[in-house]
C-alpha cells in the first residue's frame, strides 16, 4: 500500500529566523557548558530535561523560561544571577557584531506607499 498526503512538512527553522536572543543563550549555554566539562546528555539528566531540547537552545531555535534557567543553573554550578548576568555580557559582545535581521513590513506602512496588493494577508519581507 502507498500512502501518499497532501500535507507539508513544517519548514525548519533557519539561521536568519532565529532570534538573537536565544542565538547568544544558546552560544553561552554552550561555553559554559564546555567549560564545566558536562556534555549535552549530562546537563539535560541533571536539569530534568531532554537532551534534544539542550541542543535546541545551543542552537538558538529554543527559548529558555524562568524555571528552565533555575533548572539549568544548579547543574552548571552557578546562582541563576550569574547565569543571566554572563549572558548579558555575552550578548553585548554579540551585538558589536551588527547582524542584519530581516523583517516583516507593517500593513500601514505598505499601504501607505501603495506597495500592498488587494486579497494579500502576509506581509511581505522587507
Amino acid at each position: 500500500m502507498n500512502f501518499t498526503s497532501d500535507t507539508a512538512k513544517p519548514k525548519k527553522k533557519v539561521a536568519s529566523e532565529r532570534h538573537p536572543l536565544s542565538v547568544a543563550f544558546g552560544e553561552y549555554l554552550k561555553e559554559v557548558r564546555i567549560e564545566r566539562n558536562k556534555s549535552q546528555q549530562e546537563l539535560a539528566f541533571d536539569a530534568s530535561i531532554d537532551r534534544t531540547y539542550v541542543s535546541l537552545l545551543e542552537r538558538g531555535l529554543a527559548s529558555p523560561t524562568l524555571l528552565l534557567l533555575m533548572a539549568l543553573s544548579k547543574p552548571l554550578g552557578l546562582p541563576t544571577s550569574e547565569l543571566v548576568a554572563g549572558f548579558e555580557v555575552h550578548l553585548s559582545k554579540q551585538r558589536t557584531r551588527k547582524q542584519p535581521v530581516k523583517r516583516r513590513a507593517n500593513e500601514a506602512s505598505l499601504e501607505a506607499n501603495g506597495e500592498r496588493k488587494q486579497g494579500s494577508r502576509r506581509s511581505p519581507l522587507r
